[in-house]
């Protein structure tokens, strides 16, 4: 029974051991656990990031509002957005333009512009190697004639004309529009059995007619519209808008004179809201001002500006 009992000196020893481990322990966590000092978090979470700066740059540049500032404003209701000045030069300019004899145009954006010749694929042909059209409008017609192909195994379009087009006695196209000084029109012809030809949005080719749309274009001048256009039924005058207010003109029938007026029921605060492939967009129309126009845009850059040519400017923005 002796050797059973316990020793004072043993269990002060194993006390020592315990205590020791304790306090080891507990550096080892607080070394585990403590700050990293060469951890640096860096970056701005908000708008004013040197990738937005970039981005809307670039944005201001493509929309000819290079020297123009954007300046924050205040309250919930404006969280996310920023406010441009607009001159009134820039309400000749954009995709929705309005150019007419009773609204010239101002100012071609050449620098938009690129040559058929260089970025054409093989599903159509070109009149003449000088031709130009907008870089936007041109890769939209590309992706059209490669789906026409694919619907109908034809490759017998012709861009018979863009920003000039001949309309001499015997043309395939014989109107002048003076909106293409804009160059975002093209002027169809077809490749017939006996050479050039008319195209009148009949037969298999007027699949053109009928899926434009799809690809941002419209017929400026469509069927029962002269009383709003001036001008007869021209199914081979194109014009390029862009899609998503190519896709509201075909679903209300619009022709781009009753697009405009239908616009200017749109406000920031009223916009017009539309959901195109998954897409939410908010549309929205300002009014000029004169010399400069206070117009609130996203500071997201998911946005795009055009005049009407007469009084106001249209938004066009992403909804994230």
């Amino acid at each position: 029974m002796a050797n059973n009992r316990l020793r004072p000196g043993r269990v002060a020893l194993a006390m020592a051991i315990i205590v020791g481990s304790c306090v080891l322990l507990d550096h080892a966590r607080r070394d585990l656990f403590k700050p990293n000092a060469n951890l640096v978090v860096s970056g701005n979470f908000k708008s004013g990031s040197a990738q937005y700066v970039e981005q809307q740059t670039e944005r201001q540049q493509q929309l000819g509002n290079e020297a123009e500032t954007a300046t924050s404003f205040k309250g919930v209701q404006n969280l996310g957005y920023s406010e441009l000045s607009l001159p009134s030069s820039r309400l000749s300019a954009g995709t929705l333009a309005l150019v007419d004899a009773a609204h010239p145009a101002v100012e071609t954006n050449v620098s938009g512009m690129v040559t058929l010749a260089n970025e054409k694929n093989e599903f159509y042909t070109i009149m003449s190697t000088d031709i130009k059209l907008d870089r936007e409008a041109a890769d939209a017609f590309n992706r059209m004639m490669t789906d026409y192909n694919s619907a109908t195994t034809l490759s017998d379009f012709i861009v018979y004309g863009t920003t000039a087009t001949y309309t001499e006695a015997g043309s395939a196209c014989p109107k002048k529009f003076p909106e293409s000084a804009t160059g975002n029109t093209i002027d169809l012809a077809l490749n017939g059995m006996g050479g050039i030809i008319s195209y009148d949005g009949s037969d298999t080719q007027s699949w053109v007619v009928n899926n434009c749309a799809k690809y941002g274009f419209i017929l400026r001048y469509p069927q029962g519209k002269k009383d709003k256009t001036s001008q007869d039924y021209c199914p081979w005058h194109l014009r390029y808008v862009g899609p998503v207010h190519s896709s509201i003109m075909a679903e209300k029938g619009f022709c781009l004179e009753e697009y405009l007026d239908f616009l200017k029921n749109y406000t920031f605060d009223n916009a017009l809201a539309y959901n195109l492939n998954g897409v939410n967009y908010e549309i929205y129309s300002v009014v000029s001002l004169g010399d400069s126009t206070p117009v609130r845009v996203p500071v997201s850059g998911n946005y795009t500006i055009s005049g009407n040519n007469s009084d106001r400017y249209i938004i066009t923005t992403i909804k994230n």
